[in-house]
């Protein structure tokens, strides 16, 4: 047992010295109704010292729920959640425009912004992707730190070139593991499947991306693929704000050739497969995509208290209302004097 503000006992020092007082106007009042009266019914003093003991006990009472008792622990309750981590591809193919005024970029955060929506008790962490892969945001059931860091990635800030979806998805799959032994304030019945869902045109300079995916199924984690862009018209690569000039405004190769990139459906869909997972495409699948997530098995766990205590201040303020009755009750229902006038 506890208590939330145990300064506030020092007022029961002050009990004692209201039994006296009380005790000295009892006997002022016997002698002040013996000055009129030969008796005094005994009844007639027993009930104020009645009702004198409830207002005492009902005042410490109140003392105590001042000073916020506590005891017990808390009960733990249970919850479910999924880890999914969203892994964004931050090369500079991502600035390409398939559609009029709407960059790759800007499609894949606006998915990823309602996406987040539906994740929204689940924990969910980031990472960015290019020819490095790194996290940005951990696990994390905070949303809005989430928001802020894809808002702070915009189209003047993407400087990478080239992209190696096989480092992203070894670097995400080592973050679910390290992640799965974390039990702080939790006791886990059991780990719940790992979700990785990729945000990309599905353009790799890499040779591992098939290879990583098998591999993250063995640590129980599910791929999933959300393309960007389109198949059908290869377009050209605008040239990250400050290095383009009026004659070259888009990315060239070596030979000065125009540079055209589209969506690879076909290797997003392989690492999908490989992956335990499903390729979906941003303009079409993502309510599927949710549906997909919700029926995935959740990890189930139990939220310990962290040796918090029950607040019981309710029970004492319970009896003190209950003593305050009583002497009401008894000042109503008191019987007249019985007593003997002076003759």
């Amino acid at each position: 047992m506890r208590f939330g503000h145990p300064e506030f006992l020092h007022f029961l020092w002050a009990v004692p010295s209201l039994i006296l007082l009380l005790f000295f106007g009892l006997q002022r009042k016997r002698k002040a109704l013996l000055r009129f009266y030969k008796h005094v019914d005994p009844a007639h003093l027993h009930r104020h010292k009645v009702q004198a003991g409830l207002l005492l006990l009902s005042s410490s009472l109140l003392i105590f729920a001042i000073a916020r008792p506590q005891w017990g622990a808390k009960p733990e309750s249970v919850a479910e959640r999924l880890d999914v981590m969203l892994a964004l591809d931050i090369s500079t193919s991502m600035l390409a425009e398939d559609e009029a005024s709407l960059r790759r970029l800007t499609q894949a955060k606006e998915v990823m912004f309602s996406l987040l929506e539906a994740l929204k008790d689940d924990r969910v962490g980031l990472l960015y992707f290019a020819e490095a892969s790194f996290v940005v945001c951990p696990l994390t059931s905070d949303s809005a730190t989430l928001r802020e860091f894809l808002e702070a990635i915009t189209a003047e800030t993407l400087t990478h070139s080239g992209t190696r979806i096989g480092t992203a998805i070894e670097t995400a799959t080592t973050r679910l593991r390290s992640n799965r032994n974390d039990t702080t304030g939790i006791d886990a019945d059991f780990g719940g499947q790992k979700v990785l869902i990729l945000f990309t045109d599905g353009e790799d300079h890499g040779e591992e991306a098939i290879a990583a995916a098998r591999t993250a199924t063995q640590e129980g984690v599910h791929i999933y693929c959300v393309g960007i862009g389109k198949a059908v018209r290869p377009v050209p690569i605008p040239l990250p704000q400050g290095t383009t000039t009026a004659t070259t405004p888009y990315k060239r190769d070596a030979n000065g050739q125009l540079v055209l990139t589209a969506l690879d459906e076909n290797q997003l869909r392989e690492i999908a497969e490989a992956g335990n997972g499903r390729y979906y495409h941003a303009n079409t699948g993502i309510a599927q995509l949710t549906a997909d997530l919700a029926r995935l098995e959740k990890q189930k766990f139990r939220i310990r208290s962290d040796g918090e205590y029950q607040e019981r201040f309710q029970l004492f303020v319970f009896g003190a209302l209950i003593l305050l009755i009583c002497e009401r009750w008894l000042s109503v229902t008191r019987g007249s004097v019985k007593r003997k006038p002076l003759s």
